[in-house]
């Protein structure tokens, strides 16, 4: 399975800091989902009449008659219901803000670079998720997730779009685990972060 962060960013609209600013992922972060394990051949030496036996005249082989296969899982065969998309999650809706001008303080919306930095440097954990959650299927599209960032940089809510199945298999509460730890740089407002995260 490919994955990998490539959202499509905005053309430096800026959107009034009491709606909080919408703002996705960068494009070349991602992570590849573990490949699947291939059986070999696993040879037992000493099977009668097979080369390494007794009496067979060639002690130094390993015997050919006896081996075990192993063979890759079988996919799990999805409904229509556990290909639906669904949003579960938190009400992802920036709060209200006031700016206070006699502090001196900065209060602003976090920037596309700042945004791209830590994505880059701390997805990883929610990219893991979506892995681990579509593992053994033929699932393939696009996770969408929102975020929430106060104005100390921490997320405060999670949001998630995604397959039926792969909620059924842990995908919620592994991402708002992976996202509470994500710290981005403290701008004095919140922000409404989206982290499209784009597997095949």
């Amino acid at each position: 399975m490919y994955l990998a962060l490539r959202p499509p960013w905005g053309h430096g609209a800026t959107t009034p800091l009491d709606a909080g600013v919408v703002a996705v992922a960068p494009s070349d972060a991602g992570v590849g989902k573990p490949k699947k394990k291939t059986g070999g051949h696993r040879h037992r030496p000493g099977t009668p009449g097979s080369p390494g036996s007794p009496g067979s005249g060639d002690d130094g082989a390993w015997g050919s008659a006896d081996y075990v296969e192993e063979t890759e899982p079988q996919l799990v065969q999805l409904s229509a219901a556990d290909r639906a998309m669904e949003w579960r999650g938190d009400d992802t809706t920036p709060p209200k803000q006031k700016l206070d001008m006699s502090s001196g303080a900065e209060s602003r919306s976090l920037d596309d670079s700042e945004i791209r930095s830590t994505i880059e440097s701390q997805s990883a954990p929610a990219q893991q998720c979506v892995v681990t959650a579509a593992t053994n299927t033929n699932l393939t599209g696009t996770i969408s997730v929102k975020l929430v960032v106060d104005g100390s940089g921490h997320v405060t809510k999670t949001k998630v779009s995604g397959f039926h199945y792969m909620f059924e298999h842990g995908l919620l509460a592994c991402v708002q685990r992976a996202t509470s730890k994500m710290k981005f740089p403290g701008t004095g407002a919140f922000t409404l972060v989206t982290m499209p995260i784009n597997f095949n």
